[in-house]
């Protein structure tokens, strides 16, 4: 195993890089360039790796190595439909609050603002399981979010609402959650499109 110091650095870095799209949905992942890239060991990298599998960030297939995983429209349909079941369930009885995050309109930072929406929603269930199941998730699903800015024109407005009944506590969000949902499920096939071009 990697000393911390090397280790946290290069999984932070491997993350961000593949939640930012660097590599394209397929692409193969080589551990010694990505030590040339880093500045560091193969051994860091490959145990990264490792966990970035684990989180199902990254697949890794006996002797094809590293890949960036494809997400096809039933996986993606499946994480939607269950991202909503885990919203709705922490919905149910929140135990606390907690602020609502805001940031910049740009559509680099939108699905970093969707997951930070949904972690509030789970932290507020005060269920760790939840919290982390949902995190789990939005990590797999970043991507995608990526590119809802080029399909909805309007889901800036849209998440500006959604932010705003969560801040207010309102019964209206589980419904507003579930049309925010559907509109990503109906248009799976283009969102999965977008995703692998």
């Amino acid at each position: 195993m990697s000393p911390a110091h090397v280790l946290e650095p290069t999984y932070q870095n491997l993350k961000r890089g593949l939640m930012q799209g660097n590599w394209r949905p397929g692409e193969r992942l080589e551990a010694l360039r990505l030590a040339d890239e880093f500045g560091v060991s193969m051994t860091p990298v490959r145990d990264c790796l490792n966990r970035l599998v684990g989180e199902a960030l990254v697949e890794m297939k006996p002797g094809e190595g590293y890949r960036v995983p494809r997400i096809s429209e039933n996986k993606l349909r499946d994480m939607l439909e269950f991202n909503i079941l885990l919203l709705d369930f922490a919905l149910l009885n929140p135990v606390k609050t907690g602020e609502v995050p805001h940031s910049a309109h740009s559509v680099e930072d939108y699905a970093g603002r969707v997951a930070a929406l949904f972690s509030v929603i789970a932290l507020r269930s005060a269920n760790t399981v939840l919290t982390e199941t949902l995190h789990s998730l939005g990590d797999r699903m970043h991507t995608i979010r990526r590119w809802e800015p080029h399909l909805f024109p309007d889901c800036f407005q849209e998440l500006d609402e959604l932010e705003r009944e969560l801040a207010a506590n309102s019964s209206n969000l589980s419904i507003m959650l579930g049309k925010y949902h559907d509109r990503r499920l109906g248009s799976v096939a283009t969102l999965v499109q977008l995703a692998q071009s």
